[in-house]
């Protein structure tokens, strides 16, 4: 009979791994993750900002919700004070009738024409002497565009938090406070 081998005879020895490397990683992951939390704390930054700049809208939307009932009159002045809070006083303080229903409409992107449509209610109901039930309607007009009126952004406004006028203003007050500074 002849012999058999054992298979397992002609099996070598396991190789054992060198030592194990823990190093750090590259220098090219370290630069991503720095980057990475640059990034991250400017979107943080930013986001605040925003949130910050934004907080006369959520004001102005709590009270308006705290109103057990509101008129046209409150209603107005409440919208006035958010709009001198985002906008320039020179752009904003002086507008009335007309002029300040087509400043609503011009800040309003998805309804435009809606407050110069009201124009004849908004007259009467601001300038009588009785107060009238506000129409829930002009109510809804009113509280979107509380919801939807925003800042004028730019990179300058969200680092510094502060909403300015834009370039070349004419008005005399202006430039004072410019050459006083």
């Amino acid at each position: 009979m002849p012999e058999q081998n054992n298979p397992l005879a002609a099996l070598k020895d396991i190789i054992l791994p060198s030592q194990l490397e823990t190093g750090l990683p590259a220098v090219g992951w370290w630069l991503v993750a720095g980057l990475s939390l640059v990034v991250i704390a400017l979107l943080l930054f930013i986001s605040w900002r925003y949130w910050t700049l934004t907080s006369t809208r959520r004001t102005a939307l709590r009270e308006l919700k705290s109103y057990p009932s509101i008129d046209l009159v409150q209603l107005n002045i409440l919208m006035k004070r958010v709009a001198l809070s985002y906008f320039p006083r020179h752009q904003v303080a002086s507008l009335t009738g007309q002029a300040w229903l087509a400043f609503l409409d011009s800040k309003l992107t998805r309804a435009p024409g809606k407050f110069t449509a009201l124009e004849a209610e908004w007259q009467r109901q601001l300038y009588t002497a009785e107060t009238i039930a506000l129409e829930p309607a002009t109510l809804h007009l009113c509280e979107y565009w509380l919801k939807h009126v925003a800042p004028p952004l730019s990179w300058a406004t969200l680092l510094t938090g502060k909403i300015s006028p834009p370039l070349g203003i004419t008005n005399q007050a202006s430039r004072k406070e410019a050459s006083n500074v």
